[in-house]
């Protein structure tokens, strides 16, 4: 019995490190972008740099150029996820893919662009937040591009949507886009400086009548 028990505690202990080791090597894929076979593709088509920045409303780099065309406030009301109306942000633009390999307009703007809103007194930095694709806006082509992976030579249309905390994040009118190097992340030319247009969505449950339906 005694070595029944020394032994099922042995396993115990060894499925406790593995399951440790496989959180902790989860974890850090999850913080490096660059942890896996296909974030390294992504870089090798996303890396690049020009140190103008933008020129215009335009980023060019020897793997892609992305043209900001417009970006929106849209204020959401949006009553069966969440009782207060919170605003997203929509960043609408043109991208071309100039490297070997396909990419997505998003994957390219989080390694090459930063995206902040200016406040009075700084700027706060945003990321691309839930997709509201699937939510029936009048962005849901666009947004859907900005997820598809563009084929090497071929310029699309996107969108890419970043959430405001409605408890934290104040809507703000100004924007600057900063175009950055993808290797060590410092800031390359001037920002592109845009004032934002307002919109608003109402999110439409349809799972009801999916459901019925059936």
């Amino acid at each position: 019995m005694k070595k029944r028990h020394l032994a099922g505690t042995a396993g115990l202990l060894l499925l406790a490190l593995w399951t440790t080791a496989c959180s902790t090597s989860s974890n850090n894929a999850t913080e490096s972008r660059y942890s896996n076979s296909s974030s390294k593709k992504v870089k090798d088509a996303a890396s690049g740099s020009n140190d103008k920045g933008f020129v215009g409303n335009r980023y060019t780099t020897n793997n892609g150029s992305i043209s900001i065309d417009k970006i929106t406030n849209v204020k959401v009301n949006d009553q069966y996820r969440n009782l207060k109306n919170f605003t997203m942000v929509i960043l609408e633009g043109t991208f071309t893919n100039k490297s070997s390999k396909p990419v997505s307009p998003k994957e390219w703007a989080l390694y090459n662009l930063e995206v902040n809103q200016v406040l009075s007194n700084s700027e706060r930095e945003l990321v691309p937040g839930s997709d509201e694709a699937d939510n029936g806006t009048k962005w849901e082509e666009l947004l859907r591009n900005g997820d598809s992976k563009v084929l090497p030579g071929k310029t699309i249309k996107f969108a890419i949507e970043y959430d405001l905390d409605y408890k934290t994040a104040k809507v703000t009118e100004d924007y600057s886009i900063q175009a950055r190097n993808t290797e060590d992340n410092s800031p390359l030319g001037s920002p592109y400086k845009l004032k934002a247009g307002m919109d608003n969505f109402t999110y439409h449950d349809t799972s009801y009548e999916d459901a019925s339906s059936n």
